[in-house]
C-alpha cells in the first residue's frame, strides 16, 4: 500500500493534494508524485501509533499501526504526511530535515489540519500493549511485580528503585 492508496481509502488524498498546492503557492512544487509512492508499513509497535522514515535525501516508508481507532489513524496519517511533506520539501532546496517536530513540520500540520503535538493517544493501541505485556520480573526484597513486552537483558543484574531490592527474572 502507498500514501495515496491509503489516502484514498480514507477519503484524503484531494485533502492533501489542496494543501501542498494552497500552502506553498505558484512557483514551488512539492513533488506530490514521490509522496504517492511512499509505502506504508504496518507497524507491530504499541507505543507509537506511527512513525516517518528517510535516509538522506529519499523517503523510505511511513510506518502505521493499525489497530487504533479510524478517526485517530486518520490524525496519525496527516501527521506523518506532514513529516513526508516537510521532509521532501526541505530537501528540494539542500537543506537538512533535522527538526521533526520544528516550525516546518508545524506548518505542514497545521495546515493538513493536525494538532501539533508530538505524542497520540489510542485506547485501542494502549489496551493491545497491555495485552502482549508479561512478567518479566519478581523484587526479592518487596515482591513488586515487573510486567513488560520485552523481556530483561540476561547476564545484567536490576535493582529495585524504591526499595534497593534485587530483581529475580522470571523465566
Amino acid at each position: 500500500m502507498t500514501v495515496k492508496q491509503l489516502a484514498e481509502t480514507l477519503s484524503l488524498w484531494q485533502h492533501i493534494e489542496g494543501v501542498a498546492s494552497a500552502t506553498l503557492g505558484e512557483g514551488y512544487q512539492l513533488p506530490l508524485d514521490v509522496l504517492a509512492r511512499i509505502p506504508i508499513v504496518r507497524s507491530r509497535a504499541t507505543r507509537r501509533l506511527g512513525s516517518y522514515v528517510s535516509k538522506g535525501t529519499q523517503p523510505v516508508c511511513i510506518r502505521l499501526q493499525f489497530a487504533q481507532e479510524p478517526e485517530v489513524l486518520k490524525q496519525t496519517f496527516l501527521h506523518e504526511v506532514a513529516h513526508a511533506c516537510d521532509h521532501l520539501f526541505s530537501t528540494q532546496f539542500c537543506r537538512s530535515y533535522r527538526r521533526p517536530h520544528g516550525p516546518g513540520w508545524q506548518g505542514w500540520a497545521q495546515a493538513l489540519g493536525v494538532a501539533t503535538q508530538s505524542v497520540g493517544h489510542s485506547p485501542s493501541v494502549e489496551a493491545l500493549h497491555r495485552k502482549r505485556q508479561k512478567l518479566v520480573a519478581v523484587c526479592q526484597h518487596c515482591g513488586a511485580k515487573f510486567y513488560r513486552v520485552r523481556r530483561l537483558s540476561k547476564g545484567r543484574r536490576y535493582i529495585h528503585q524504591r526499595c534497593g531490592g534485587l530483581l529475580r527474572p522470571v523465566e
